[in-house]
């Protein structure tokens, strides 16, 4: 039975991001974990609380967690538990990872506010440092199942078997068609991609219902939007590039805008390069 860790601080999006979850487990037999960084107000700190009251704290968040579980298990018929932490969150998810196995994570996404252009927010961290697949669900977005994915694929990036192979995971335990779309600006690399979408994956083409399609434009971001509007796909795929320094300064992550900006459920993929 496949895992998936579901993040959650209770919010509208990240309980819309749980039941959806819940409903993707129910479908497909899969074991939820909750997973919960606890937080100490600003106030609690000036204030020098006490060890009792940081006890007391997480004895009504562990109970929360709980209920929820138990809410979870009653309404979908499914297997669900709950990781409570306290900490780093980038660490903390790590090791739950490690404690509880997972397929991959779910998240919740608000609508883009000024306070996460200026700073980012947990979600466009996990996107960079998490090695495992991660899809974020926008707030407003329900489950009525995986049928149709749009692959936003960039030939400009190395593809690895395993960022490929987590793909296809997905093309068959949905049993969904795949578009796979390039926006370039040359279309010269047509055989690039047809390349990159065989990559030694273990899997036969001859099986999945995909097409490619491929514009030639600048503008990128406007590119999936528009596509995304004219196809109308349960699944928006993407595989983020991990810029280096130099390049981080001329270049922002086409996933994490893209995951402020998507009007539904974003799958990204990790690349697993060290």
């Amino acid at each position: 039975m496949k895992t998936i860790i579901v993040c959650t601080d209770f919010s509208e999006e990240a309980e819309n991001a749980v039941h959806y979850a819940a409903s993707m487990a129910k479908e497909n037999t899969y074991k939820i974990i909750l997973f919960n960084l606890q937080t100490v107000s600003i106030h609690a700190l000036n204030a020098q609380a006490s060890a009792d009251f940081f006890y007391t704290q997480t004895l009504k968040n562990q109970k929360k967690l709980e209920d929820k579980a138990m809410e979870l298990k009653r309404l979908y018929s499914i297997e669900a538990g709950y990781h409570l932490a306290s900490g780093n969150f980038i660490e903390e998810l790590e090791n739950c990872i490690q404690v509880k196995g997972c397929g991959f994570l779910v998240m919740g996404m608000a609508e883009k506010t000024l306070e996460q252009k200026l700073l980012g927010n947990h979600v466009t961290r996990v996107i960079h440092r998490i090695k495992k697949p991660i899809l974020i669900v926008p707030s407003h977005i329900e489950y009525t199942g995986i049928r149709k994915i749009l692959f936003a694929y960039d030939t400009h990036r190395s593809m690895t078997w395993s960022a490929m192979n987590d793909i296809y995971y997905f093309i068959n335990e949905f049993n969904a068609e795949i578009e796979v779309f390039n926006v370039s600006e040359s279309l010269e690399d047509f055989t690039e991609v047809i390349h990159d979408v065989g990559l030694n994956s273990g899997y036969d083409l001859d099986d999945i219902k995909y097409s490619f399609k491929m514009i030639q434009s600048i503008e990128v971001i406007k590119a999936i939007e528009e596509e995304i509007k004219l196809t109308s796909p349960d699944l928006l795929t993407m595989v983020p590039y991990k810029y280096n320094l130099i390049e981080s300064l001329f270049h922002r992550s086409k996933t994490a805008i893209m995951a402020y900006r998507n009007k539904v459920p974003l799958l990204s993929i990790p690349l697993n390069i060290d």
